[in-house]
């Protein structure tokens, strides 16, 4: 008991150092920025730069509470009202369409295998955002001319959701860290970022009763959502049983 409270006085204390880092220099700027403006008339052209920079941090810091917002009330379980019968194909594709443009200015080989005619009971929202935001880390951190999957199909077990990269990966010490909240791989915290997604993707898993898994793509990362088989809709809702798996595999892009 004596080493679980003291690890969590640990985490306590890095999730503090990590936000007063990243919401120290937003906040620093403001105000700098805005008494250095006022110092003397100056042009339409100047102004409009300050008031744009002084949107761009505000955003940042907007995103920062919206973030922390979104995962306490995950965690709660808030958000189980909202729970329907979600197309897992169709949401994926979405999904895909919107980072595409992404993995393109970054010359990455992006494929998708994306089962059809699978369905799970869950938030659609909550699932859209998850999956994005692992999409999402995947094309930041690979390379330029890098490769990244996104792909879905059915297993014995239930139905697993993975994207694969061959960027630099995770450490396996700090597989288990990166979920928690503020935590970067990067020391200097200088990559745009929060810290807080792979934490909502966490929460979001526990309250789905996915398991997520973080594992080598040889080289790269993978990670894998193991949805059960009581997420299916024909186990919780009585719905009929999804057709056979068929795999949509497209086009590289590059």
């Amino acid at each position: 008991m004596l080493g679980q409270i003291q690890r969590l006085m640990e985490g306590m204390r890095q999730v503090t150092d990590n936000v007063a880092h990243d919401l120290r220099s937003p906040l620093n700027r403001l105000p700098t920025r805005l008494e250095v403006t006022l110092l003397a008339p100056r042009s339409t052209d100047d102004y409009r730069i300050a008031i744009e920079q002084t949107l761009t941090d505000t955003e940042a810091l907007l995103g920062t509470f919206n973030a922390l917002l979104s995962i306490a009330q995950v965690e709660s379980g808030a958000d189980r009202g909202d729970w329907t019968s979600v197309d897992l194909a169709a949401l994926m594709q979405d999904v895909a369409e919107l980072y595409q443009p992404l993995a393109e200015d970054k010359d990455l080989r992006f494929t998708q295998q994306i089962a059809q005619g699978l369905r799970l009971h869950g938030n659609q929202h909550l699932l859209t955002q998850a999956i994005g935001n692992l999409l999402d880390n995947a094309i930041k951190y690979t390379p330029d001319g890098g490769a990244v999957q996104l792909r879905s199909r059915e297993t014995r077990n239930g139905i697993e959701v993975s994207i694969s990269d061959d960027g630099p990966g995770i450490p396996t010490a700090m597989r288990d860290k990166v979920f928690e909240r503020f935590v970067r791989l990067e020391a200097s915290r200088t990559t745009p970022g929060n810290g807080l997604g792979l934490s909502l993707v966490r929460a979001v898993a526990q309250l789905h009763g996915v398991k997520l898994e973080l594992g080598d793509a040889y080289p790269g990362l993978k990670v894998s959502l193991n949805f059960p088989i009581h997420s299916r809709p024909s186990q919780a809702l009585g719905l009929d049983k999804p057709s056979q798996e068929t795999v949509a595999n497209c086009n590289n892009h590059t």
